[in-house]
């Protein structure tokens, strides 16, 4: 079902954005860091916080992967991409607490049948140079890691506030395409949709509640 955009209605705005940065965070979300309001959709919004942390992971590893594979210059590099997208994509849903081997080891496997290297030495060196470089671009504090976790926030913010209609899409798929990731956009959707629907089912019970609350802020 779509998700309708957000009006501009200040207790929307707010209510909306707040899931968004509560989700947004690098900690794991608990009970204790949630408003009462929320506490309810506690799994439903850690979920949310695990997709994009994978969503994170599998946009860094690719655009790492992509480096890996220019500066080779690799045929028929789009659909290697692409491939390996969907089986990391597989292997994050299917493993928990995967470790930069297994990431490495999946993207590797499957280019190894995409763009037909067979190689085992440059296959070897094609493995460490994406391991080492993976493992520091997923630190916080690395260019590379901020840089996808804003183009992944941009994206989920495109849809919890233009709706999950062509405009929000379009949202979404623009701020991922900077990270090369525009293909991640449905998962993005799927998830943003989850927030919206939290927080338009939030403000129909406890509406009147926020706007006093945020009355009371502006005074």
């Amino acid at each position: 079902q779509e998700q309708p955009e957000c009006k501009g209605d200040k207790v929307d705005v707010l209510v909306r954005l707040g899931l968004l940065k509560l989700v947004s965070g690098v900690s794991g979300l608990t009970p204790d860091a949630l408003p009462e309001t929320f506490m309810l959709n506690f799994s439903r919004l850690r979920g949310v916080q695990a997709e994009i942390q994978k969503i994170i992971v599998i946009s860094t590893s690719i655009l790492i992967f992509r480096q890996i594979l220019s500066s080779e210059q690799a045929s028929d590099m789009e659909r290697t991409i692409s491939n390996c997208t969907e089986q990391l994509s597989e292997f994050l849903n299917c493993v928990e607490d995967a470790g930069i081997e297994g990431i490495v080891d999946t993207i590797i496997g499957t280019s190894r049948h995409g763009d037909k290297v067979t190689d085992d030495k440059n296959l070897q060196l094609r493995k460490s140079m994406m391991a080492r470089m993976l493992a520091k671009s997923l630190q916080a504090e690395d260019p590379v890691f901020k840089k996808v976790s804003r183009a992944v926030y941009l994206a989920f913010r495109g849809i919890v506030f233009g709706g999950s209609g062509t405009h929000g899409r379009k949202l979404a798929e623009t701020a991922l395409r900077q990270v090369g990731a525009a293909s991640l956009t449905e998962r993005v959707v799927k998830e943003a949709k989850v927030l919206v629907v939290a927080a338009t089912v939030s403000i129909g019970v406890h509406g009147p509640w926020y706007a006093t609350l945020i009355g009371t802020c502006d005074l």
